[in-house]
C-alpha cells in the first residue's frame, strides 16, 4: 500500500499547486529566453513568437521514454491522440482542436510524411519509437502559408536523435505486461529493445538505430477473448557534415509493423493480419550567405501494406515532397522567406496527383516589442488548379516588471486541404466529384513568461471549413458539407517550477462545434505532470488527465474518464546505466476509448538503459 499512499500524496501536492505559485520560486538569471522555429522557420525568442508554440524537450522526452509518442503528446494543451490506450496497433487519430487526420502536417526533421494509401493521406505514428527522438515542436491554428496542404489545425515537427560526439552507444530493453482491466496483472506481454551507435569525426557525423517490440496483451475487440499481437522492427542510417558556410544530412529508415485486427462489422474476434513496410529517405542541406541561407529539403516515403482477411487486399503508396527556400535576414529586425514546393502522391491503380507552391512569408521585430509574422502561399494543384492562402500574425511583448512579461498575439489565417487519393478513387466510399476544404482561423490570446522559466497561456480560437470533407453515411461516400461548420474553443496552459526541484504543467482545453462533429473527441479535457527530482539520481514523474464525455461513431455518449500513470527513474553512480518503473492507469480504470473497442487496465513497465 505504501507506492499507492506515496502517489496518492504527489498528486495532492500537484493538484494544489496547479492553483498557486510560491512567492519562494526564483529564476537563475543566467537563464537564456527558450527559442523556437516551427511558427517562423527562423530560431527566435518565444516572446517574439506571435504563437503560443508547444516545445517538448529532450528532457520532458526522457522522462516518458518507455512509453509512445502518442502517449506523450496526449498530455499537452488542445491535442487528443484517439487509440492511444487501446490495443496496440489500433488506428491513432491525431486531433489539434478538434480537427482530424488531414488536417495535421507531421515533419520529420523538417521533411514533409504522410501515405496516399491511407483514407486521409496522413502518416502513421504508429512506426515512430520515442527513444530515437529528442524534442518536438508543434504550432497549433493553420500553417498553409509556411507548409502547405494539411497544416489547417495544426503541425509537429519531430527531431530525431543526431550525433556530436566521437563515438556513443546507447542500448536499451523495456519488459512489462499489457492488460485489460480488473484482470491478471503477473503477466508478461510487452517487449521492446533498441540500440543506438553514432559518432562524430572532424566535421562527419554518423548514426545507426535498430529497434523492435512485441506487444500481445489485448484483443482488439472489447467483446474478444483471443490476443491480437503487435510488432515493430525500425531500422535507421544518418550521416551528415556539418560544414561552416555548407551542411547537409542524409536519413535512411526502413520501418515494419505486423499486427493483428477483428472484424468490426460485425463486431467479433477474427484471424485478420495487417501487415506494413515503410520507407524513408530524406535529404537537407543549408548554404549559409552574407544574408542568411538557402535550405533545400527532399523526403521519399515508399508505403507496402498487405490486409489478410475475409476480404485480402494489398496496396503501394508514394509520397513525394521538396522544399527550397531562401531565408534572407536584415538588420536583425526582417526575416523573410521565399520558397518553393513540390509534392507527388501516387497511389497504386489510380491516378496520381501533384501540387507546386510559391510562398513569401515576411517577420518583423521591432526593438519596441510590436511584432509582425504575415505571407502567402499560391497552391497549384494537378486537379483543383490554384488557390491562395494567407497569414496575418501580429502580436505585442511588454514587460511588466524586471522579470515578468505579457504577450498579446492575434492571428488570421486560412488553409487548403485537397481530397486524397482514396478519397477521390476508392472503388467503394470514393468520390471523383469532391471539392477540396478550405478554412479560415481566427485566434486571440495571451502569454505570461516570468525569464520564460515559467509560463501561463490563454487562448480563444474559431475555424470555419466552407466546403469541408465529410463521409456520408447515408451514401458510403466521401462528400462535402453544404452547410458552414465551425469549430471553436479555449486553451489554457500553465508551466512552472517550484522548490527548484518541481517541475510541473497543466492544462485545460474546451472544444465547441457548430453543424461540425467531435466522434471520438471530448468537448473538454484536464490534464496535469509534475515531475519531481528526489535528489541528482532519482525522478519521479507523474502525470493525471480527465477527459471528458463524447459522441461515438453511433451516436452513443462516451462516458468520461480520469487515467493516472506513474514512473520513477534512477541513474546509477557511473551516470551509465540507468533505470525505470512505470505503472500505467494506476488505479486500474475501466473506460471506453472507442466504442465496441478494448482500452488498457493497470500494467507496467521495467526498463534499462546504458550509455558509453
Amino acid at each position: 500500500m505504501q507506492p499507492k499512499l506515496s502517489l496518492c500524496g504527489l498528486l495532492l501536492l500537484q493538484v494544489f499547486f496547479s492553483f498557486s505559485q510560491e512567492e519562494s520560486t526564483t529564476v537563475s538569471e543566467t537563464f537564456l529566453e527558450e527559442v523556437v522555429v516551427v511558427d517562423s522557420r527562423f530560431e527566435i525568442k518565444r516572446s517574439q513568437s506571435g504563437k503560443t508554440v508547444i516545445k517538448i524537450s529532450e528532457k520532458e522526452v526522457k522522462n516518458f521514454r518507455g512509453r509512445s509518442l502518442s502517449e506523450l503528446l496526449q498530455t499537452y494543451g488542445g491535442i487528443i491522440v484517439t487509440g492511444n490506450r487501446s490495443a496496440a496497433g489500433q488506428n491513432l487519430g491525431l486531433s489539434i482542436r478538434g480537427g482530424r487526420n488531414n488536417q495535421v502536417l507531421i515533419l520529420i526533421d523538417g521533411v514533409r510524411v504522410s501515405d496516399p494509401s491511407r483514407i486521409e493521406n496522413d502518416f502513421d505514428l504508429n512506426f515512430l519509437n520515442l527513444a530515437d527522438i529528442v524534442s518536438i515542436e508543434i504550432v497549433k491554428g493553420a500553417a498553409s502559408t509556411l507548409y502547405g496542404s494539411s497544416a489547417s489545425t495544426g503541425v509537429v515537427n519531430i527531431i530525431t536523435k543526431k550525433s556530436n560526439k566521437e563515438l556513443k552507444i546507447n542500448l536499451g530493453t523495456v519488459f512489462g505486461n499489457q492488460n485489460a482491466p480488473k484482470t491478471s496483472f503477473d503477466n508478461f506481454s510487452y517487449l521492446s529493445n533498441f540500440g543506438t551507435f553514432s559518432g562524430a569525426k572532424n566535421k562527419f557525423q554518423y548514426k545507426f538505430n535498430i529497434a523492435n517490440q512485441r506487444i500481445d496483451g489485448l484483443s482488439s475487440v472489447k467483446v474478444g477473448t483471443e490476443v491480437d499481437e503487435f510488432s515493430r522492427s525500425n531500422f535507421g542510417l544518418q550521416l551528415g557534415r556539418d560544414g561552416k558556410s555548407f551542411d547537409w544530412n542524409m536519413i535512411y529508415s526502413k520501418d515494419h509493423i505486423v499486427s493483428d485486427y477483428d472484424n468490426g462489422f460485425p463486431v467479433e474476434d477474427a484471424d485478420f493480419v495487417f501487415t506494413t513496410d515503410l520507407e524513408r529517405f530524406s535529404w537537407s542541406s543549408t548554404y549559409s550567405h552574407q544574408y542568411g541561407s538557402i535550405q533545400a529539403v527532399v523526403g521519399l516515403q515508399n508505403t507496402d501494406r498487405k490486409y489478410e482477411s475475409s476480404y485480402p487486399s494489398s496496396s503501394e503508396a508514394t509520397n513525394l515532397a521538396v522544399d527550397v527556400f531562401n531565408k534572407f535576414i536584415f538588420k536583425d529586425r526582417f526575416y523573410s522567406i521565399l520558397g518553393y514546393a513540390h509534392q507527388r502522391s501516387s497511389f497504386e491503380g489510380v491516378p496520381s496527383n501533384s501540387q507546386n507552391d510559391m510562398y513569401f512569408n515576411l517577420v518583423y521585430l521591432s526593438p519596441e516589442g510590436i511584432n509582425f509574422n504575415v505571407g502567402s502561399r499560391l497552391n497549384n494543384h494537378q486537379v483543383y488548379g490554384t488557390h491562395l492562402t494567407y497569414n496575418i500574425n501580429p502580436s505585442y511583448s511588454f514587460l511588466l516588471s524586471n522579470e515578468d512579461r505579457l504577450k498579446i498575439l492575434f492571428s488570421l489565417s486560412s488553409a487548403f486541404i485537397p481530397p486524397s487519393l482514396y478519397q477521390l478513387y476508392d472503388s467503394f466510399s470514393g468520390n471523383n466529384d469532391l471539392e477540396p476544404e478550405e478554412n479560415t482561423t481566427l485566434e486571440f490570446g495571451f502569454e505570461w513568461s516570468n525569464n520564460d522559466y515559467a509560463r501561463a497561456s490563454l487562448l480563444v480560437f474559431k475555424r470555419t471549413e466552407d466546403p469541408t470533407l465529410i463521409y456520408d453515411y447515408a451514401t458510403y461516400k466521401y462528400g462535402n458539407s453544404n452547410k458552414r461548420i465551425s469549430y471553436s474553443g479555449l486553451e489554457f496552459d500553465y508551466k512552472n517550477k517550484l522548490f527548484d526541484a518541481v517541475d510541473i504543467r497543466l492544462n485545460y482545453t474546451y472544444n465547441e462545434k457548430t453543424k461540425g462533429n467531435l466522434i471520438n473527441l471530448p468537448k473538454q479535457v484536464f490534464g496535469t505532470v509534475l515531475d519531481y527530482d528526489l535528489n541528482r539520481s532519482t525522478h519521479l514523474n507523474s502525470s493525471f488527465q480527465h477527459v471528458g464525455t463524447r459522441s461515438s461513431l453511433s451516436g452513443a455518449k462516451l462516458d468520461a474518464y480520469t487515467l493516472v500513470d506513474f514512473k520513477i527513474d534512477h541513474i546509477f553512480s557511473n551516470h551509465q546505466l540507468s533505470a525505470f518503473f512505470i505503472l500505467l492507469n494506476v488505479f486500474d480504470t475501466e473506460f471506453v476509448e472507442i466504442e465496441n473497442y478494448s482500452t488498457q487496465g493497470r500494467s507496467f513497465r521495467l526498463g534499462v538503459n546504458i550509455s558509453f
